[in-house]
């Protein structure tokens, strides 16, 4: 989350003049994230969020906000609030916006074993809950899709990044996820993603990514960044999330055989869209810029273990899930 629309305090309240919330207190700009413009708002009748989309357009949100409804069922989720016509979208600048309820909790800076296992449990209901639900948009986690994000920014990258990235994407061209089982996935399923209260699970955020997907992408999206650090995975993290996640559904066998080729493909797919994020900047007045060298650091060390995964265990490390090919 971040701000990229200015939004005077009139212009604010005008907004919510066509909402039954109250009135407007207070209101601050929210800096984490990197898609959105997010502003905490204080109104008489309670807390909300207003976002508005920078890049996404009133049909794209149509099937999210559905999607949120039905996601609610299952865990905490940020609800879009209704106008007085019962329209859920508003608009800003020509963009549009929404109006959220407010979930408490913060986000997690350093996630200790039990957050990673009560993440993995939460992933895994998100998914069963929302097996069957529509969503018209095809994940963006394919081999496709990374050449035309490298082609983009191959000319400013160096010649030991380009040589790496050349590599991982002929290395990814051998493998094939399309028949792993799957449904909507979130896609973003980060600790600024993710609220806690304690040990507590409180809410999952920002569904804007979700699309139809395999959901050991989700849980690869996961483990990179909860169960690392600065770049090193965590063998006991992981192995919590993996026990979460296979307490609620267990994965397949074709799942298990994939895992460090899948845990490749996420690091390198965020490798690339931080490395967008930093050379091809949006103008913002609070914006978060991600450190694409993380990501870079998980791939060089999923890499290194050359190897197909063992049958999962929840007993097992990530080194253990492999074996020599």
């Amino acid at each position: 989350m971040s701000v990229y629309s200015p939004i005077t305090r009139s212009q604010l309240e005008a907004l919510f003049d066509d909402y039954d919330l109250g009135k407007v207190i207070n209101f601050e700009g929210i800096s984490a994230g990197i898609d959105n413009t997010n502003y905490q708002v204080t109104t008489s009748s309670g807390e909300f969020v207003l976002t508005v989309f920078e890049s996404l357009t009133d049909s794209d949100l149509k099937p999210v906000f559905q999607l949120l409804t039905q996601a609610n069922k299952h865990i905490p989720c940020p609800l879009p609030q209704p106008k007085r016509n019962d329209n859920l979208l508003s608009h800003f600048n020509n963009k549009p916006a929404a109006v959220f309820n407010f979930l408490p909790g913060v986000d997690v800076k350093e996630p200790s074993i039990e957050h990673c296992r009560t993440l993995g449990s939460a992933l895994a209901k998100l998914h069963i809950g929302l097996k069957g639900v529509e969503m018209p948009v095809t994940h963006r986690y394919n081999l496709s899709a990374f050449k035309t994000v490298f082609k983009r920014l191959k000319s400013h990258l160096s010649a030991s990044d380009i040589v790496l990235i050349e590599d991982e994407l002929s290395y990814q061209s051998r493998y094939n996820f399309a028949n792993l089982p799957g449904s909507v996935i979130h896609g973003d399923l980060f600790r600024d993603n993710v609220l806690y209260i304690g040990d507590k699970l409180s809410g999952i955020l920002d569904f804007y990514d979700a699309c139809k997907g395999p959901w050991l992408i989700d849980i690869a999206i996961a483990t990179n960044d909860w169960c690392s650090d600065n770049g090193s995975i965590h063998n006991d993290k992981t192995t919590s999330l993996l026990a979460g996640y296979q307490s609620i559904r267990p994965l397949q066998s074709e799942e298990q055989r994939l895992w460090p080729v899948v845990l490749r493909a996420a690091a390198l797919r965020f490798w690339l869209s931080r490395l967008q994020h930093r050379i091809q900047p949006r103008p913002g007045v609070l914006t978060q810029e991600k450190d694409p060298i993380e990501f870079k650091r998980l791939l060089q060390q999923h890499r290194q273990l050359q190897s197909r995964s063992a049958p999962v265990s929840t007993h097992l490390t990530p080194l253990n899930l492999r074996k020599s090919a």
